[in-house]
C-alpha cells in the first residue's frame, strides 16, 4: 500500500509540472486521477491522453504503468538481485504473497525471469506495432506509438495515444492479434508463463512434468472466458440488433480486453444493454493471480465453480482435475469475491448519490448502468468506459480513484493491513444447522 501510494503521489506532482502538459493547465485532481489510473494499470482517463500531455508526460505515464504492472516490490527486489544483493525478510514475504506459490529458494531467479520476460515480450510487440504504424506516420512517431501501446497492452493498462483508443484498427488483424496476444500473456501471470516456458524447454529432452493445478485452472478458465465471451457478445449483438460493425474481430477483442486491458475497438456506449452486462461480469472476474491485471481473478472463479460442482454432486470439498483445493483457500476465494462485491456496491451507491441521481427520474435510471460500468471498470483495473468519467464531479472522480487503488491491491490487502487480526479461540463454538435455499 505504501509503495503504490508514494508512486501515485510522486506521479501526480510530476504530471502537474508545465513541461509534462501539452495544452491548457490540467487540474491537480485530474493529474491525481491520471497517476492513480496509470500506477493501478487501469486506463480510465479524465483528460485526453494525446491532447493533454506532452511527449514527456506520455513517457512518464508509460513509466508509471510499467512500474505498476510489474509491481513496485517485484521491480525493486529484482533490481537488488541484479545488483548482487539479497532482499530482507519483509520484502521476500511481500514478493512471495504477490506472486503466489513460488519456492523460497528461487525468488531471485524468478524475479529476474519476470523482468526478462516482460521486456522481451514488450519489445517483440513494440517491433510488430512499430512496423504496422510506420506505413501511416514517420518512423520515430511509429516507434513511440509501438512502444507505448505494447507496454500498455502487456501491463493491461489500456492507455492509448489515440483519442478513440484502437477503434481505427477495429478489423486490422496485425494490431488486433498483437495487442490481444500481449494482453493475454500479461494477464496469465508470471508463474504460469514460467511454467509453460520450462515445459516447452523440457519437451525435447525428457518427459515434461505435469502442469500444476494452478496453471491448468488459469489456462482453462481464461480460454473458456475468451471464447465463451466472444460467442456471447456476438450472439447478443446479433439478436438484439446492435451495432452493425460488431463482427468477429470486435467480439473477440472485446472479450479479451474486458478482462482488465481497457483498450477498445468499438465504443462501449454502442453496445446493447445485454452485452454491457456481460462486459461488466468479465471486468469483475479480471485476470489471473501474479499478473498485471486486476479483478477477483480467474482462480477464484474456478474455485467457486469447483465448490458448486462438488456440492451439486452431493460431495464435500472442491475438486478439479483429480486434485482438491484446501478448505482454507476455498474460504479465501469466497471472502475475496464477497468483499469485492461489497466494495463495488458501495462505490456504485456513492457515485449515484454524488452525481445527483438519487431522485427518481426517467433519464437517471439509464445513468445508473453507466455508473455501475465505471465502478466495476475502476475496481477491476480495466479502463473501459461508457464516456461518463471525464464528466464526473470531483467527488465522483475521488470515488473512482479509491476503487482503482483498492482494486489494484485487492480488498483483502486492506483488510489484513487495517484490521487487527483476531486471535483464534481456544475452543470452537458448537455448530448448529441453518436453512439455506
Amino acid at each position: 500500500m505504501g509503495s503504490f501510494g508514494v508512486l501515485i503521489i510522486l506521479g501526480t506532482g510530476l504530471l502537474y509540472l508545465p513541461v509534462m502538459q501539452a495544452g491548457p493547465q490540467v487540474a491537480l485532481l485530474d493529474c491525481f486521477f491520471t497517476a492513480t489510473s496509470a500506477v493501478c494499470v487501469t486506463g480510465l482517463i479524465t483528460v485526453d491522453t494525446p491532447a493533454a500531455w506532452s511527449g514527456w508526460g506520455q513517457a512518464l505515464i508509460c513509466l508509471l504503468f510499467q512500474l505498476g504492472g510489474l509491481g513496485i516490490m517485484t521491480f525493486s527486489v529484482g533490481m537488488l538481485h541484479l545488483a548482487g544483493r539479497k532482499p530482507g525478510l519483509a520484502s521476500h514475504m511481500a514478493l512471495s504473497d504477490s506472486l503466489g506459490m513460488a519456492p523460497a529458494g528461487e525468488m531471485g531467479r524468478l524475479t529476474k525471469n519476470i523482468i526478462l520476460y516482460t521486456f522481451l515480450l514488450e519489445a517483440a510487440g513494440a517491433v510488430v506495432l512499430t512496423m504496422r504504424f510506420a506505413g501511416q506516420v514517420p518512423w520515430n512517431q511509429a516507434a513511440a506509438l509501438g512502444v507505448f501501446h505494447a507496454v500498455s497492452a502487456f501491463c493491461n493498462a489500456g492507455f492509448s495515444l489515440y483519442s478513440n483508443s484502437l477503434e481505427s484498427y477495429a478489423c486490422d488483424p496485425v494490431v488486433n492479434l498483437t495487442v490481444m496476444g500481449l494482453i493475454v500473456l500479461g494477464g496469465l501471470g508470471f508463474l504460469v508463463l514460467r511454467e509453460l516456458t520450462e515445459r516447452f524447454r523440457r519437451s525435447g529432452h525428457c518427459r515434461p512434468r505435469r502442469l500444476s493445478l494452478h496453471t491448468r485452472l488459469v489456462l482453462t478458465t481464461s480460454g473458456v472466458l475468451v471464447v465463451g465471451g466472444a460467442a456471447a457478445l456476438w450472439a447478443l449483438e446479433t439478436w438484439t440488433g446492435g451495432d452493425p460493425g460488431f463482427d468477429l474481430w470486435p467480439a473477440l477483442f472485446t472479450s479479451v480486453t474486458a478482462r482488465t486491458a481497457g483498450f477498445d475497438t468499438l465504443a462501449m456506449n454502442k453496445l446493447s444493454n445485454a452485452s454491457l452486462l456481460v462486459v461488466i461480469a468479465f471486468m469483475f472476474v479480471g485476470a489471473s493471480p501474479g499478473s498485471t491485471g486486476g479483478g477477483v481473478k480467474t482462480t477464484a472463479l474456478a474455485t467457486l465453480f469447483a465448490v458448486a460442482r462438488t456440492r451439486l454432486r452431493g460431495l464435500g470439498g472442491a475438486n478439479l482435475y483429480q486434485r482438491s483445493i484446501s478448505d482454507k483457500q476455498v474460504g479465501e476465494a469466497l471472502t475475496l469475491i464477497l468483499c469485492s462485491m461489497l466494495v463495488v456496491m458501495l462505490g456504485v451507491v456513492l457515485l449515484t448519490v454524488l452525481e445527483g441521481e438519487g431522485v427518481v427520474q426517467g433519464h437517471a435510471r439509464a445513468n445508473v448502468l453507466a455508473h455501475i460500468f465505471e465502478a466495476v471498470s475502476a475496481f477491476g483495473t480495466v479502463g473501459l468506459s461508457m464516456g461518463v468519467t471525464p464528466f464526473l464531479s470531483a467527488g465522483g472522480k475521488l470515488v473512482l480513484i479509491v476503487l482503482m487503488f483498492v482494486g489494484r491491491l485487492g480488498p483483502l490487502t486492506f483488510i489484513y493491513a487495517l484490521v487487527r487480526r483476531a486471535r483464534a479461540p481456544k475452543l470452537e463454538p458448537a455448530s448448529e444447522r441453518i436453512m439455506l435455499g
